[in-house]
C-alpha cells in the first residue's frame, strides 16, 4: 500500500513539474534567433548597396548633418559638437530631407541597450540596467543632407563671418575632425527590449516607466505584444564625413577625391560588431 502511494505521489510530482515547466516556457519569450535579424555583414551590405552608406557602430540622434566628429583608428568615433553651437543661423544649417525607396528592411537589427537612450528626449529609468539589448524593426526612414554650398555662399559675406565663433573653425581644422554632411535617418521604429537572459521584456505602460523616461515632445506607444514604437529621428549611417578647411572648402588629395572618414568609420563598425 505504501509503495503504491509513493508511486502515485511520484507520478503526481513529475506531472506537476512538467506542467510548471510548460507554463514557464509559455510565459518567457525565447531569445531572438539569427534568422530574423541582420548579421553585421548583411547590415553593412544593405547600406552599401543603397548608395554607399556606412553604418555607425551605434545609432544616435546627435550624428546628424552639421555634426563635428572625431574619428581615429585607435579611439573610434566620438561626437564633438554641432555647427549650431557656432552661431550659424538655423536657415543656413537646415538639412535637405529625402526618402530612400530603394532600401527595404525585412528583418530586425540587434543593438546594445544604449541604442534607445541615445535617441533625443529619452533617458534611462531606474530599472534600465535590466535591459541587455534591443532589436529594431525600421518602419520609416530617409536621408538628411547638409547643404554645404548654401553655407559657403553665406560664409562669403564678411559680415556673416564676424557673427560666427572662431572657436568653431579652429575645432574643424584639428587633425582628426570631420563634418558630417549626409546621414541616414530612421524616423520611426519598433523596439523589442531583452533582459540579461536574452528573453523579451514584454512591456506594459507601468513597466516602461521603470525602464525609460520620455520628454513630452517624444511620440511613443506600447504595442499589444509588449514592444515599443518610437516616433523620433535617430541616425544609423553616414556618408561623406568630410575634412573641411577655411571657407568650408572640402579638402582632398591631388586626385580631387574628398578627404573623408568613411573608410575608418566602416572599420570601426566591423570591429564593434565582432567584439
Amino acid at each position: 500500500m505504501r509503495s503504491t502511494c509513493l508511486k502515485i505521489f511520484s507520478r503526481s510530482l513529475l506531472y506537476a513539474l512538467f506542467i510548471t515547466a510548460l507554463l514557464f516556457t509559455a510565459c518567457v519569450t525565447p531569445p531572438v534567433t539569427p534568422s530574423n535579424v541582420y548579421s553585421p555583414e548583411e547590415w553593412a551590405k544593405m547600406f552599401e548597396e543603397a548608395g554607399g552608406w556606412i553604418p555607425l557602430p551605434f545609432p544616435d540622434s546627435k550624428y546628424r548633418p552639421g555634426a563635428i566628429i572625431k574619428v581615429t583608428d585607435e579611439g573610434g568615433i566620438r561626437w564633438i559638437d554641432d555647427l549650431k553651437s557656432c552661431r550659424y543661423p538655423e536657415d543656413v544649417l537646415k538639412p535637405e530631407k529625402s526618402y530612400i525607396p530603394g532600401i527595404t528592411f525585412t528583418k530586425g537589427k540587434n543593438f546594445g541597450a544604449n541604442a534607445v537612450i541615445n535617441i533625443k528626449g529619452i533617458e534611462a529609468g531606474p530599472a534600465f540596467d535590466s535591459v541587455s539589448k534591443v532589436m529594431l524593426e525600421v518602419q520609416d526612414h530617409g536621408a538628411d543632407a547638409f547643404k554645404l554650398l548654401n553655407l559657403k555662399v553665406w560664409w562669403e559675406n564678411p559680415k556673416n563671418r564676424k557673427k560666427v565663433s572662431a572657436v568653431c573653425m579652429d575645432e574643424l581644422k584639428k587633425l582628426d575632425r570631420y563634418l558630417i554632411t549626409e546621414a541616414f535617418r530612421v524616423s520611426k521604429g519598433t523596439y523589442t527590449l531583452y533582459d540579461k537572459t536574452g528573453a523579451q521584456i514584454k512591456l506594459t505602460v507601468p513597466k516602461l516607466g521603470d525602464l525609460l523616461k520620455f520628454q513630452p515632445d517624444v511620440k511613443y506607444e506600447v504595442t499589444a505584444d509588449g514592444k515599443l514604437i518610437i516616433d523620433q529621428p535617430a541616425y544609423f549611417a553616414i556618408r561623406m564625413a568630410v575634412k573641411v578647411g577655411d571657407g568650408f572648402e572640402v579638402l582632398g588629395e591631388q586626385t580631387k577625391e574628398p578627404q573623408t572618414a568613411d573608410a575608418m568609420i566602416k572599420k570601426i563598425f566591423i570591429q564593434s560588431e565582432t567584439k
